[in-house]
């Protein structure tokens, strides 16, 4: 009797811990709600488009990385971008871009991000341009994940 009473605490204790390591579970309804109040009331700010990724574990909510491809008519000027992360506020997400120029991928800066809702700048030490796409991905480094807002800032190629 003993022998079992041993086995099921330690049993026990292990989904515990176990259960101690998994991400915390995210709102999904709510950050969704959050990031689309926060790119209605930007969406000034960004002249040439908002990218959205929902970013999370298997488990939780949409996979752990995307990526988002933005194409354009007409070449533009990128300054940069402006993130925001909503959901769980222990979350860490990796952002970063790359744009194109003349058929040509370059890399661009990158930054982690907390899912606090508070923005983060992103931009170039000078402006990107002749940029026909921008291509943004988003990757959960820590924590249960959250919906990731790019603003992207620039200039269209008529100086709009």
């Amino acid at each position: 009797m003993r022998r079992v009473i041993g086995t099921v605490t330690l049993a026990a204790l292990c989904v515990g811990v176990l259960a101690a390591c998994a991400p915390p579970e995210v709102d999904w309804v709510n950050a969704e709600a959050q990031a689309a109040a926060f790119q209605e009331e930007r969406a000034a700010d960004a002249p040439l488009g908002v990218a959205t990724v929902s970013i999370g574990s298997a488990e939780s909510g949409p996979e752990d990385g995307s990526v988002v491809r933005m194409e354009f008519a007409e070449a533009v000027r990128v300054d940069g971008f402006t993130v925001a992360c909503f959901g769980d506020p222990a979350s860490v997400v990796f952002f970063g871009y790359t744009v194109r120029q003349n058929s040509s991928w370059v890399g661009g800066e990158a930054a982690e991000v907390s899912c606090d809702g508070e923005e983060t700048r992103v931009a170039p030490a000078t402006p990107s341009e002749g940029v026909d796409a921008v291509s943004v991905t988003g990757q959960r480094t820590a924590g249960g994940g959250g919906v990731l807002v790019v603003l992207i800032d620039g200039e269209e190629a008529d100086g709009e």
